[in-house]
């Protein structure tokens, strides 16, 4: 960009004092600008040459050196990206790779399980209580053949799933356990020929059984009601062996504690509160701790008949002392019958007297190796 500022021939250029007063409010010709431009003008020359003397134009310098320095930039930049380039194939070669992320189950899986879940529990209660009637009935729940079925059904009651898992993409496995009157063991069976409508003299008993079914759940979508589930078991149940009992471990509740001691007189006085509705049950409980009696009482009344506690438990206790009991009680329902039970309270002193600290919702395990001998307090 070339800029002059020349005036016209013949005329004379203004004295320094005749010149409008710069908009920024400067003064003087150090002060005045080009024109279209916010760079201040070179003062005049100050040397004798020439007619006009002092009268000479301003000089405006260019600015050259912005091509330079924009080359400087292109070419610093093009050094870094080439710098950059080994730099980011190492990493991208060397970079560890990345955990997967494993899939929780969300709400749509849930409500399949649950689907298929309902699916095999109707289809089990039915094809133990379906007899040679009931082809169609169980065609409904299930893709497989039907089959033979028995002259009479079976007496059945208290099904619940026992374990469900997803087996292959939108198949269930589930296993059903339901109670199924028997005949008691060495009972003899009624014979063949029986008339219809005789009653068979054969003691029955409960025993539990398990049927496995395999369920297909798909996601499907109506016009109307928007995405839905459509369910089919794909075979008829198979009886299975029920869950294998689990080897009982040792509980940490060593120290015997009467029923008659201070400790138990607050175990007693606390139930009696809580289940039976005699007496206040706050008397009982350690400031801050928050247990409610149950209302309506379900129990006339609580007998203590046995407590097993974490910790020796003194007559005299200092502050904080404190203890988990094991306590077996013994409930007497409304109508008069009696049943036992058994509660694991949280026991610590204070000012002498033992307080209940909270219900815990489960035993302790004893978890001290053999040969040596625990000790602690009840916050353990």
């Amino acid at each position: 960009m070339s800029s002059l500022l020349v005036r016209r021939r013949g005329k004379k250029a203004a004295a320094p004092a005749e010149l409008p007063a710069p908009a920024d409010g400067t003064s003087g010709v150090g002060g005045a600008r080009t024109a279209g431009s916010g760079r201040p003008a070179t003062p005049p020359s100050s040397s004798a040459g020439g007619a006009d003397h002092g009268d000479a134009p301003p000089q405006v310098v260019e600015w050259s050196n912005g091509p330079a320095l924009v080359t400087k930039a292109w070419g610093a930049l093009l050094a870094l990206a080439l710098l950059a380039g080994p730099a980011a194939l190492a990493w991208t070669l060397l970079r560890p790779e990345p955990a997967p992320v494993a899939a929780s189950a969300g709400p749509a899986d849930t409500a399949a399980q649950a689907a298929a879940n309902e699916r095999a529990v109707e289809l089990v209660e039915t094809w133990l209580r379906a007899d040679k009637d009931d082809q169609q009935l169980l065609a409904s729940l299930t893709s497989a053949p039907v089959g033979t079925l028995p002259q009479e059904g079976l007496t059945i009651r208290d099904s619940s799933v026992a374990q469900s898992e997803a087996a292959e993409d939108d198949v269930w496995s589930v296993t059903v356990g339901v109670d199924v009157a028997e005949p008691a063991p060495g009972s003899t069976p009624p014979p063949a020929d029986q008339a219809q409508g005789e009653q068979a003299e054969v003691p029955l008993v409960w025993v539990r059984r398990y049927f496995q079914v395999p369920v297909l759940v798909q996601s499907t979508e109506t016009r109307y009601s928007g995405p839905d589930l459509a369910v089919a078991a794909l075979a008829l149940p198979s009886p299975v062996p029920g869950p294998a009992a689990a080897e009982p471990p040792d509980l940490d509740y060593s120290e015997t504690i009467s029923p008659t001691s201070a400790a138990g007189q607050s175990v007693a006085g606390f139930l009696a509160a809580m289940v039976a509705g005699d007496g206040e049950i706050t008397r009982y409980l350690r400031p801050g701790t928050a247990v409610s009696a149950i209302t309506p009482a379900p129990y006339a009344a609580v007998a203590v008949t046995g407590i097993k506690g974490s910790h020796e438990v003194a007559e005299d206790p200092a502050d904080n002392e404190g203890t988990h009991a094991l306590t077996t009680v013994e409930l007497t329902r409304l109508d008069g019958q009696k049943t036992t039970s058994q509660y694991v309270l949280t026991l610590v002193a204070r000012d002498g007297r033992w307080e209940v600290a909270g219900v815990e919702p489960a035993v302790r395990i004893d978890t001290t190796p053999s040969g040596t001998n625990g000790s602690g307090t009840a916050g353990e």
